[in-house]
């Protein structure tokens, strides 16, 4: 019995096919992860930093917590163009290139209890799959910051 050496090519190049898109796949997943856990730090980091430089300091004697509205807001404006680097679309350009955008859908503002809340979309596309598969991935996001008094 002779063995054709045209099969073991076929399942060779095969197992290379699938090698290839495993990887590309293991690439595109540990992308979104990263972009999305940086997305929830900055996200989680601003509005902090909004909520506490809003906080009304005349109510903190008698241990209310208060902001004021529209200082969080500019702030957290304020740091997603300055220091997440977003341009007035709320893309980061990097290299020419829309790296993500972030679509906030949904912002909730309590002045008391302090309360800041965000929610949308990160829409990204494929790092190595762009000019194969014209896609947009939405990633889901929700952050929110509180100041809390405990007696």
């Amino acid at each position: 019995m002779e063995r054709k050496s045209g099969a073991v090519n076929v399942f060779f190049v095969l197992f290379i096919m699938a090698f290839i898109i495993i990887t590309a796949v293991t690439v595109e997943f540990y992308y979104i992860f990263t972009v999305k856990e940086y997305i929830d730090t900055e996200l989680s980091r601003a509005l902090n930093i909004a909520t506490d430089y809003a906080m009304l300091d005349e109510y903190r004697m008698e241990h209310i917590s208060m902001i004021h509205i529209p200082t969080a807001t500019a702030e957290f404006e304020s740091y997603l163009h300055n220091e997440m680097k977003l341009n007035s679309s709320n893309e980061r350009v990097e290299d020419g290139k829309v790296k993500y955008t972030l679509i906030i859908q949904n912002t909730d503002i309590q002045s008391s209890p302090a309360s800041y809340q965000v929610s949308g979309v990160v829409r990204m596309k494929p790092i190595l799959l762009s000019s194969l598969v014209p896609i947009d991935i939405d990633i889901p996001f929700k952050a929110r910051a509180r100041n809390q008094r405990f007696e």
